[in-house]
């Protein structure tokens, strides 16, 4: 009885959330194309901007974006897409809509105009409150968005390098302003390696463990990061009892 209720939750956890670890109704893709579908199919436009290390983000997965009226609504009359600011195309879109907080909420219509911006948690009764009053005739005319998608030669080249190089800035400030120090337990290209790893790793260990992204060549990557020491030497300690002890190798960070 204890397997079969084990098995019964996994299947009710896989039906809501999918391998990007939030819920399967969020569509997948650049928002530019899923801009394009919501004006074709008359829909309103749905961004939920959010990271992996943000807490009230997780929680909205977990409460408000697993309520079927939710789902329902949003599936219906809107294309939710959700976006992560630390990725490269998040971080474009962060710096576009001058987004600062998480989690930040933005719906568009049909044409592609703001209707709303919220920078807070909802719960499930303001999140439906909020799309009920947007979703209505004016907001969900059909149209065809003409977006630029034609080369643009050296100009965009020099402009996708300036975005490039600024999000490695980002990156490294970012990681100048965490003062502790972190063992790396494994780099991978995708990120379903990463939670993988992750997983493992809290099975038998009870230190803090983070993902942290950044770019090589162009190609995202994730550093599975354990731990949180405060001076070098203790880094080093939890590196010789991983190493000892467990036959874990890591690189201090």
């Amino acid at each position: 009885m204890r397997f079969l209720a084990v098995m019964i939750l996994t299947l009710s956890i896989n039906c809501i959330y999918g391998e990007s670890g939030f819920p399967h109704y969020f569509n997948k893709g650049e928002v530019k194309e899923m801009m394009q579908k919501a004006g074709s199919e008359g829909k309103l436009f749905f961004i939920d901007f959010y990271a992996d290390w943000c807490t009230p983000c997780k929680w909205m997965d977990q409460t408000v974006f697993s309520d079927k009226e939710v789902e329902q609504m949003l599936t219906e009359n809107y294309i939710p897409i959700k976006v992560n600011i630390d990725e490269i195309e998040g971080f474009e879109l962060k710096q576009k809509y001058k987004v600062g907080v998480l989690p930040t909420i933005m719906v568009f219509n049909s044409k592609g105009q703001v209707v709303e911006r919220i920078e807070e948690t909802m719960n499930v009764d303001e999140l439906l409150k909020m799309l009920i009053l947007h979703n209505n005739p004016n907001n969900k005319v059909k149209i065809k968005h003409d977006f630029n998608v034609s080369p643009g030669g050296n100009k965009d080249q020099l402009a996708k390098r300036e975005m490039t190089q600024a999000y490695l800035r980002y990156i490294e400030s970012e990681s100048r302003q965490n003062k502790n120090y972190r063992l790396q337990m494994g780099m991978y290209y995708d990120y379903q390696s990463a939670f993988d790893k992750v997983e493992t790793l809290k099975r038998t260990f009870l230190e803090p463990i983070i993902v942290v992204n950044d770019i090589k060549d162009e190609k995202v990557r994730f550093k599975v990061m354990m731990g949180e020491f405060q001076t070098m030497s203790e880094a080093e300690s939890f590196q010789k009892i991983l190493h000892d002890d467990f036959s874990i190798e890591s690189i201090i960070n």
